[in-house]
């Protein structure tokens, strides 16, 4: 089973990406890796890539393995990031 992970993960706008004053930052790449694998330092793969809109929003909807630890990279060269949040599906 899977489960669509978006910036409304687990709760509406949860994942939602802006800088610390609240505007939204447009073209941030997000990356998604296992947990255990990101913590092994094992970066180079990664499960799905998306990026934001000028809202902030992601792009695309990801579909992920239900009952799995993830960690969402978050990340605009010299603008934002990198973030790293820790999500189960």
């Amino acid at each position: 089973m899977t489960v669509m992970v978006n910036h409304n993960y687990p709760t509406i706008d949860a994942l939602l990406v802006v800088n610390e004053a609240g505007d939204p930052i447009e073209g941030a790449e997000i990356r998604i890796f296992r947990y255990t694998a990101f913590e092994a330092g094992e970066i180079d793969t990664w499960e799905a890539l998306t990026t934001t809109d000028e809202d902030g929003k992601w792009e695309d909807p990801i579909a992920l393995d239900d009952g799995e630890t993830w960690v969402v990279h978050i990340q605009k060269l010299s603008e934002y990031g990198p973030v790293h949040v820790e999500i189960t599906t």
